[in-house]
């Protein structure tokens, strides 16, 4: 993974968190105006101004002396004077722009986990490198935090104070659809959303139960994944619900309407994006909905380094772009890009009748036989109490795991998708592949070494998830900071004044990291 230099970390911040919001339709000041302003030399400015322009986030301005950030713009100002007649801000609304800023990145690798709950801070001294403040301008930052009892200052310095104290045998639901054996309905990657929470409850000392909710005879129920027994979800015992949305087509409206009215504190996590936030939750203090996979931040990533390894043409495929997260990502690329100036530069090769791996079954006559099949299983298993289970081992869990697993339909999917890698690969002008997930990527560099094409010499590839299998095929992928996600949920559930709202439509995001490898 790339990592960014202090001084032009510190000067990205500057322009994008302080400068741009203040000028959003005007030009920039010169060049040695903002080094001045931000405290880095201009030479840093530069390469910091040039690589947020070769990124499409700052344009250049008609004379090619100047940054504008509306490219439609076209007055000439002259460089010197470009903070007086474009706009001009004062030292101190500087300061306080940088205080708040640090403040607020301070907060978010606080509330993300990057820094354990109940152990000390790093030594002023260390933060002050790693953040690139001032110690004056760091203090103010801890001191604002303490105040928000976000952070506690003791005599030796910085804790983060423990989110649980001392709840005794308090425990904490994560609840997601499924089947009346208590098998979790999602997707190999959204279970590791369970996995990530089951992590972070331990490391915190938290107990946990996982519950699935399914209907019984037209009646919604909830049973405990380990026993398979219904689940009392009004124990005294329960602190709070992470609810976590993988799949809209089980009526989750009509679960949240049940936990809301246990009055406890609810975390919503939204996999799958594009679900509204019910009647029942809205202005409801015990309700926060979050998302990682729905959010515009991905793309904005990987369009960023695209744009600055100089790819003017790219294809972004999708076998599920039915999903609001599909789309998403596919208009945030092209934002990104005809914002840098290349209108054309995104070519879509999507089926846009499919949202999962088993939309593709349902199209297949064998699907209601293995569904079938499953009833019978799970009916056999209750029967015969397990005996003749041990005897055949784990094949009515394979048939189970073809369905639900991240293996599910590659074959039926694998040959939708091989027309639209046929037809994007004689188009020599594109020079990136853009994959909806790590799961569609494998299948394209399957298909791309048969066709002898060299990865990334020939052709770049890059996608989202950051699984195992990027791992193994070298793949370069979005990383959607699970555990940063999940880390603030639980602030929500445990201590609730520590977490701030998130965006206009209500949902908390936590920004991931593209991690770039061989492919890209």
């Amino acid at each position: 993974m790339e990592k960014q230099k202090p001084g032009i970390k510190r000067a990205t911040d500057f322009l994008l968190n302080i400068v741009r919001p203040k000028c959003c339709d005007g030009l920039l000041p010169s060049i040695r105006m903002l080094a001045k302003s931000s405290g880095v030399s201009f030479v840093t400015m530069w390469k910091t101004v040039k690589l947020l322009t070769e990124s499409g986030q700052i344009t250049n301005g008609p004379d090619g002396n100047r940054f504008a950030l509306d490219s439609e713009r076209n007055r000439t100002v002259d460089a010197d004077v470009a903070i007086s007649e474009s706009y001009s801000f004062s030292e101190n609304e500087i300061h306080i722009g940088i205080q708040q800023s640090i403040t607020d990145k301070l907060y978010k690798d606080i509330v993300s986990g990057r820094f354990t709950t109940n152990e000390k801070l790093p030594s002023c001294k260390e933060m002050q490198l790693l953040y690139g403040v001032s110690f004056t301008t760091l203090k103010k930052s801890l001191s604002l935090l303490v105040e928000e009892q976000i952070l506690e200052h003791r005599s030796n310095g910085y804790y983060i104070p423990s989110l649980t104290g001392s709840t005794g045998h308090a425990r904490i639901v994560a609840i997601g659809c499924g089947w009346e054996s208590g098998k979790i309905w999602v997707d190999y990657q959204d279970k590791n959303y369970f996995r990530t929470v089951e992590s972070e409850c331990i490391r915190m000392n938290v107990q946990l139960d996982v519950v699935v909710h399914y209907r019984n005879l037209g009646r919604l129920q909830f049973s405990h994944s380990a026993t398979s027994k219904e689940y009392d979800l009004e124990d005294r015992t329960i602190l709070g619900y992470i609810f976590i949305v993988a799949n809209l087509d089980s009526n989750p409206e009509e679960v949240l309407e049940r936990l809301v009215r246990l009055r406890r504190n609810v975390a919503v996590l939204d996999v799958v994006g594009g679900w509204n936030i019910p009647q029942c939750a809205r202005g409801n203090r015990h309700v926060q909905f979050f998302t990682t996979t729905a959010s515009q931040l991905p793309a904005k990533r990987v369009a960023q380094y695209l744009l600055s390894k100089k790819h003017q043409k790219i294809a972004f495929f999708s076998p599920f772009h039915k999903a609001l997260w599909s789309k998403r990502r596919l208009i945030t690329l092209d934002e990104m890009f005809s914002r840098a100036g290349f209108s054309d530069g995104v070519l879509k090769f999507v089926h846009d009748k499919f949202a999962y791996q088993w939309d593709y079954l349902n199209k297949n006559e064998q699907n209601e036989d293995l569904r079938g099949l499953i009833s019978e299983y799970t009916q056999w298993k209750k029967e015969t109490r397990g005996t003749v289970f041990k005897k055949f081992g784990n094949s009515g869990y394979n048939i189970v795991k073809y369905i639900t697993e991240w293996n599910c339909a590659s074959n039926e999917i694998y040959e939708k998708m091989r027309p639209l890698f046929e037809k994007a690969l004689d188009d020599k002008s594109i020079s990136a592949w853009v994959m909806a997930n790590d799961f569609t990527a494998t299948m394209a560099i399957d298909y791309l070494k048969e066709r002898s094409v060299k990865i990334p010499e020939n052709l770049s590839v890059i996608s989202f998830d950051n699984t195992i299998d990027a791992m193994e095929y070298q793949l370069t992928s979005y990383d959607f900071n699970n555990s940063g996600i999940i880390s603030v949920i639980l602030r929500f559930i445990l201590a609730p004044h520590t977490v701030k709202k998130g965006r206009k439509d209500g949902c908390i995001e936590v920004d991931g990291a593209l991690v770039v490898r061989r492919s890209g």
